[in-house]
């Protein structure tokens, strides 16, 4: 399964992004499942009610932590670490700017959003009590995703992982705990300290060897717009989210009464489980970014693969995961009505039908988000969180009951699909969907090639290179430098890291009208092939030294996402 660079890293960033996404979920379900083992459906009713107002600060947060990794690793794939600096500057300050703006909303209007939904007065004094503490979550909650995606998108996928289990842990313990003295109260209070905890363990990344990220601050207005246009299709999915819940549980108390407004969780529970999906973009975004920079096309195609597989098996393994454990899950909300039990088991089976076509619309939204097609992305967002999935569900909950209300949960996906691949396809053709890159690849000739350092394959790559070169027409005096400097490189890389740790490599090879470059990656021992200071130990490292010396500038090395990353450039005229 992990047999290259990319499958490896990739499925390692998988593990990493979905906790982090299961953090999201976590902190809202979590809270719902404590309060109905210990405190009665009237603090499930009340939490439910404060889930959209978690939803807005998550979007909140997101449209500045999404942005800025996005930004950061397009700066890293090409290079220019000077940006990438600022880029992670601008990150700090305008993400503790945005805990303080959404902390003062809560704290002036949190009594007014909770009156809207016309609660009775118990679960109303019960949601102002779960509030307080939760305003302070808000608080660091832009802060720590901004930290948590950073870490991840620098390649500290160990760390990354540490800190969702800390968030998910401290969070779910203290509010046991707590909930034992202060009632509702307490899990609030619960959810701020693993928030915090985990904030601390994240921060922890900048005293790692090979840590990329500076501290600092810096703030410009054109930065806002790019990271904005960059955050608005994952953070959009919150403000959706958010619009839905809060249609949804208007819905429930005007057709079916107060008393089913229980069910809003069991929708919640399915709406908050989605959100694992995005575990996938988030796994394949920063390596997108490095492809996408570096302008390496057959890499981003089989990243896509990878990533379109790996969607599906989520979606079919987690349907079956819901129609199985039914029964368990309803048990949480402690739903003492038989009625309302029946309708919350049947409704979490019918719900999770429709759990692939979501996994799928979220992949296509990601990708999209990445090649800079905005305005599509966020229709897609739109369309399978809240234009197709509010509609549908009203309208089929209004004729068919209850029931028809769980359908609508199921359809929906399944219409925004089909109504997003039958648009793409009209509108970009159908042998450009779903990548979109014909008009990148015309006339651009380069080739991506995956290795297991040995000498074996070290040779086969190089023979590979020679052979695409020359049915490019390269002049043989630039092939047979192409070929000695790949050779000589990675066998390097193989003498530095020793013959029993197994290495794993990339090479791009790109044919540019300058010249030949071509783009080494390895996850052994970091170290700098391209450095002047490189001490002739051995035959190997002496040739390197002595081309190292005639690229001159035409060299380039930068540690991205913990990995060594070299760029080599081979003019014409040399």
């Amino acid at each position: 399964m992990f047999k290259t660079f990319l499958s490896r890293k990739f499925f390692s960033l998988l593990l990493s992004s979905t906790i982090g996404q299961l953090v999201i979920t976590v902190l809202t379900l979590s809270d719902s499942v404590i309060a109905g083992v210990m405190l009665g459906e009237d603090a499930v009713a009340a939490i439910c009610l404060v889930v959209p107002a978690y939803s807005l600060s998550a979007f909140g947060g997101c449209l500045i932590a999404l942005g800025v990794p996005i930004i950061y690793n397009r700066a890293m794939g090409e290079f220019d670490k000077e940006k990438a600096d600022r880029c992670f500057s601008f990150g700090l300050l305008t993400s503790l700017a945005m805990g303080l703006i959404l902390y003062t909303v809560f704290m002036l209007f949190g009594d007014a959003y909770l009156r809207f939904y016309e609660p009775s007065t118990v679960v109303f004094n019960a949601a102002r009590d779960y509030f307080f503490w939760y305003k302070y979550t808000f608080l660091l909650l832009p802060l720590y995703t901004l930290m948590y995606e950073m870490v991840l998108a620098d390649g500290d996928e160990t760390l990354s992982m540490v800190s969702g289990i800390v968030q998910i842990l401290g969070n779910i313990v203290c509010s046991i705990v707590l909930a034992k003295f202060i009632g509702i109260e307490g899990i609030g209070l619960g959810s701020l300290v693993g928030t915090s905890a985990a904030l601390i363990v994240s921060f922890a990344h900048l005293l790692r060897k090979g840590n990329s990220l500076k501290l600092g601050f810096y703030f410009s207005f054109q930065w806002v717009v790019d990271v904005l246009k960059y955050s608005v299709i994952d953070a959009g999915a919150y403000l959706f989210l958010a619009s839905y819940i809060a249609a949804m549980n208007r819905f429930i108390t005007f057709a079916f009464g107060p008393e089913m407004l229980v069910l809003g969780a069991v929708i919640l529970f399915m709406k908050e489980v989605q959100v694992l999906f995005d575990g996938v973009g988030e796994a394949f975004t920063p390596l997108m970014n490095i492809y996408l920079g570096e302008e390496s096309y057959d890499a981003v195609k089989k990243c896509y693969r990878l990533s379109l597989k790996t969607a599906v098996v989520e979606g079919l393994v987690l349907m079956l995961l819901m129609i199985l454990v039914s029964p368990f899950i309803v048990k949480l909300y402690d739903i003492s009505d038989p009625v309302a039990y029946s309708y919350a088991v049947g409704g979490v089976r019918i719900e999770a039908l429709g759990l692939v076509f979501l996994s799928l619309l979220y992949l296509l939204s990601s990708y999209y988000l990445l090649i800079d097609k905005i305005k599509l992305g966020f229709m897609m967002s739109a369309l399978r969180d809240v234009l197709v999935a509010a509609p549908v569900c009203i309208i089929l909950g209004y004729f068919f009951g209850i029931y028809g209300m769980f359908a609508g949960v199921a359809i929906s996906p399944a219409v925004a699909y089909v109504i997003t691949v039958l648009y793409i396809r009209l509108r970009y053709g159908k042998d450009n969907y779903p990548l979109l890159l014909a008009d990148k690849l015309k006339g651009f000739k380069h080739k991506f090639y995956e290795l297991k350092l040995d000498p074996a394959s070290i040779v086969e790559t190089q023979q590979q290179v020679e052979k695409y070169l020359d049915e490019n027409g390269v002049d043989r005096k630039i092939v047979s430098r192409a070929k000695l400097l790949i050779e000589d490189l990675y066998m390097l890389i193989y003498e530095k890291n020793g013959v029993d740790k197994a290495v794993y490599a990339e090479c791009t090879v790109i044919i540019r009208e300058a010249g030949v470059q071509i783009i080494t990656k390895d996850d052994g021992v970091l170290f700098d092939l391209s450095s002047d200071d490189v001490v002739a130990g051995s035959i190997v490292e002496f040739m390197v030294s002595g081309y190292m010396e005639k690229l001159k500038d035409n060299r380039k090395y930068l540690t991205t996402m913990s990995y060594n990353r070299n760029t080599f450039r081979i003019n014409y005229e040399e």
